[in-house]
């Protein structure tokens, strides 16, 4: 009875922990069970189509259709239409796969990429209806959008922009925290790289980080917990990443890591690991290994870890967590001070795909590390796994789905400083020495020159002098919105002290438009620190912000 008793136990536990605890930001795994329950699973694979939340100008519209689990529940696909209009306009149709020609899907997981071209000088909000006929144990079934139960299946929603997204020469917007179809386990998967990459092209990106799990990478594809020394996932999101790369002329896929890892109280954290050769292990609060949570490495290990092998890292949204219950039973928590305080990591990665608590919590602990004299920048980006035009997750495990307008691909954008060539080294350089921007909208940049010498130091950098102007570029467009302020901190390292020194409104300086402009300012003579720009911008009732890191200082 008593070896019944602890039998029972040990799964029972772990179903508790995925039922309160794991958080997904993704696709919604449907098929795994608890001893049989759930009340999401269905005897059909899980279907679902994505696009694009907005479109460049001249840009076709890429569709994206995914089928998973279908080597559990095959099907064949009669036909795919598309059904796609503009507010008020005409509904038109286009075949993706026309009637009669079936396709008999048995794959684990299969995606199929299309487009939409639209005629020249269309642009606004459009509406499309992905539609599917399938035929399962010889019952015909039609799909819209998805088949995920509980969810509206509601029209994706994409903006036809007359506008390419706000770039500056030089400057190439990505998103940093991107989660692929080799992050996939009991709750939650990803796209492939392929379709991010034609997805990210379409919007106007030219990059994305392939940020998937360290409890994820090392487990058999398809599997939800056998461990593969071998590390296939691990290498296939290389394979992946490198072949979208030669199909991809002006994209570049970099893959990269989210490691759990250990906190000074021995809880886990998350740490992003970019430019690392070589997978780095953290199962702990993966759910890989019954009731043992304890982290596989420590933050500092792994930093260390990260840097022998020529990398860098990025605390990955420092001040998210899942409460009690993902304390107690995932052993899950935030960074701490004493977290924080070690050095070795190049910056905070708290922009994650939307403002909030966490948001606010590491936004204001990043203004305390510099003022506390630490080089640290930030890094935007959406933790996005596909999501390319609405967020489908489970919120209970085996229980409910729902719908957000959060954490989408490339709605916070990193922008980083490569000059004229965009590369994986060159992208990856800008990341590890701040000379990056973040933002949801505007784009706003500077330099400061030393009036002596004309010395010019761009962001992330440090420059010495005592007469400097300070020169910001800036450019947004009607679907953000005019520039309607940029605050210009002031961040004093003798007083430790931050604070807002001048306020520009773009719009009166010399007549020209707050859309694309170029500003001086004469600084008057200051103690030691950093500057740095925060910019504002609005359009169609919403509020867009763009933060630049730092430029730091000093006196001879």
């Amino acid at each position: 009875m008593l070896n019944c008793k602890l039998t029972f136990s040990i799964p029972f536990a772990i179903f508790v922990i995925l039922f309160f605890c794991r958080r997904a930001y993704s696709y919604a795994e449907i098929h795994y069970t608890f001893f049989r329950y759930s009340i999401i699973n269905r005897g059909y694979p899980e279907i679902l189509f994505d696009a694009p939340w907005r479109i460049n100008p001249g840009e076709p519209i890429p569709i994206g259709c995914i089928i998973k689990d279908a080597d559990k529940f095959p099907v064949k696909v009669n036909r795919i239409i598309a059904r796609y209009s503009f507010a008020g306009g005409k509904t038109q149709e286009k075949k993706l796969l026309g009637q009669g020609k079936f396709l008999r899907i048995s794959d684990h997981y299969w995606y199929m990429l299309s487009f939409l071209e639209l005629p020249q000088g269309e642009y606004g909000n459009l509406t499309v209806n992905l539609e599917m006929e399938i035929v399962r144990n010889r019952l015909i079934r039609k799909i819209i959008n998805d088949n995920f139960p509980g969810l509206t299946h509601s029209p994706l929603k994409i903006f036809i922009s007359p506008y390419n997204l706000p770039n500056l020469d030089g400057w190439y917007a990505g998103d940093s925290h991107y989660h692929s179809d080799m992050t996939q386990d009991q709750i939650e998967f990803g796209a492939p790289v392929q379709l991010a990459a034609a997805m990210g092209i379409s919007m106007g990106l030219s990059w994305l980080v392939a940020t998937d799990h360290s409890y994820d990478l090392d487990i058999v594809i398809n599997d939800f917990y056998q461990h593969d020394p071998k590390l296939p996932r691990w290498h296939k999101v290389h394979e992946d990443s490198a072949l979208a790369n030669s199909e991809n002329e002006d994209f570049l896929v970099i893959p990269a890591e989210e490691i759990s890892c250990g906190n000074c109280k021995s809880r886990n954290i998350h740490l992003l690991a970019f430019n690392t050769p070589d997978f780095i292990p953290g199962k702990g609060d993966g759910v890989k290994r019954g009731l043992n949570k304890r982290p596989d490495l420590t933050l500092r290990q792994c930093i260390n870890r990260i840097a022998n092998n020529g990398g860098f890292a990025y605390a990955a949204h420092p001040e998210d967590g899942n409460g009690y219950l993902g304390t107690l039973f995932l052993n899950r928590d935030h960074w701490r001070d004493r977290d924080y305080a070690q050095g070795g990591y190049a910056g905070l990665q708290f922009w994650n795909g939307k403002q909030g608590k966490a948001y606010d919590k590491a936004y204001d602990k990043w203004i305390r590390l510099l003022l506390e004299g630490r080089k640290l920048y930030i890094l935007g980006g959406n933790d996005a796994h596909g999501d390319f035009n609405r967020s489908r997750r489970v919120i209970y495990p085996n229980t409910k789905i729902s719908e957000y307008d959060e954490h989408v691909f490339g709605r916070v954008r990193t922008h980083a400083f490569c000059g004229d060539n965009l590369s994986i080294d060159g992208v990856m350089d800008a990341l590890k020495n701040g000379r990056t921007t973040v933002t949801d909208g505007p784009l706003v940049i500077m330099q400061l020159r030393n009036n002596e010498n004309g010395q010019i130091a761009n962001i992330g950098e440090e420059i010495i002098g005592r007469d400097f102007t300070l020169i910001i570029k800036g450019c947004s467009s009607q679907e953000f919105g005019a520039i309607e302020k940029i605050n210009l901190h002031y961040g004093d390292l003798l007083t430790k002290t931050e604070q807002i020194d001048q306020v520009f409104k773009p719009e009166k300086f010399n007549g020209k438009s707050a859309y694309d402009y170029t500003l001086s300012y004469d600084l008057p003579e200051k103690n030691k620190g950093y500057f740095r720009l925060e910019a504002m911008s609005s359009a169609r009732g919403k509020e867009y912000k763009c933060i630049t890191n730092p430029i730091w200082f000093r006196s001879v």
